[in-house]
């Protein structure tokens, strides 16, 4: 009967956030708002998983999110909406997150896009069950400037400085991070590179994603402690999580 009311309420469009097995505990709505924060997020049964969608008027959606993709506002607001809601479904089920913006015309199409791609489901499902992702950045300390030993007399002076300053960067001193990333990688089931370290954060040397098992949780922070104190006023680590396991379903997409 639920499924009947959601599709009956979603002739334009579903909006899916992500797919879950069933488990012991009754599924239902979800508290977060929605994409178009009027319609409740709820699970529909399709075929042997569970499908978390809310209603959206198809047409009218997909046409705003393509109008809207230079509208930072916009991508802010339904882009958390988005993960609101992926992470509380996340906080009782495993849950494959599906990308921001995936919608169906109805309950048949979502039907038929799941059946296609159930040999991937299962190949993530058994990877993700139990984890979580975390994210991990190791940050260079930025020492206090020198005072500089000449006083400045001149434009010339000045120019002259700056141009000293530019030149020497930060620091960019990696040694010690492969020894640091295979520590973590000992702990977690798999990882993924979270981008290249670019200037837009001068001081930042090196980032990772980790997929890591609840059950190695203690291991886990007692591993990144072990380099908190190993590199203390030299490097800051900043780890971030948990999440629902964002970058490790592509076999499932």
């Amino acid at each position: 009967m639920a499924n009947r009311r959601i599709a009956a309420a979603a002739e334009s469009g579903l909006y899916l956030y992500g797919i879950s097995k069933p488990s012991g505990t009754k599924a239902g709505k979800v508290a977060a708002a929605s994409i178009d924060g009027i319609h409740p997020v709820q699970s529909l049964r399709c075929g042997d998983y569970l499908c978390w969608v809310s209603a959206v008027d198809g047409k009218a959606f997909s046409d705003a999110i393509h109008g809207n993709m230079e509208n930072l506002e916009w991508l802010a607001l339904h882009g958390v909406r988005h993960q609101q809601a992926v992470a509380e479904i996340f906080s009782g089920h495993a849950i494959v997150p599906a990308r921001f913006g995936t919608v169906f015309s109805g309950e048949p199409a979502l039907l038929k896009n799941v059946q296609a791609r159930k040999r991937g489901l299962e190949k993530v499902f058994t990877k993700i069950s139990g984890a979580e992702e975390w994210g991990v950045k190791v940050f260079a300390e930025q020492a206090p400037a020198a005072q500089a030993p000449q006083q400045v007399r001149s434009g010339k002076d000045y120019l002259q400085l700056k141009s000293a300053k530019l030149k020497k960067g930060p620091e960019r001193d990696t040694s010690g991070l492969p020894e640091f990333a295979a520590a973590l990688e000992k702990i977690a089931l798999d990882s993924a590179p979270s981008g290249k370290v670019s200037g837009t954060q001068p001081s930042l040397l090196w980032q990772a994603t980790f997929l890591v098992p609840r059950s190695r949780r203690k291991r886990w922070d007692e591993a990144l402690q072990v380099y908190v104190k190993k590199w203390s006023g030299k490097r800051r680590i900043e780890v971030n999580g948990p999440w629902p396991p964002y970058s490790f379903v592509a076999d499932a997409e």
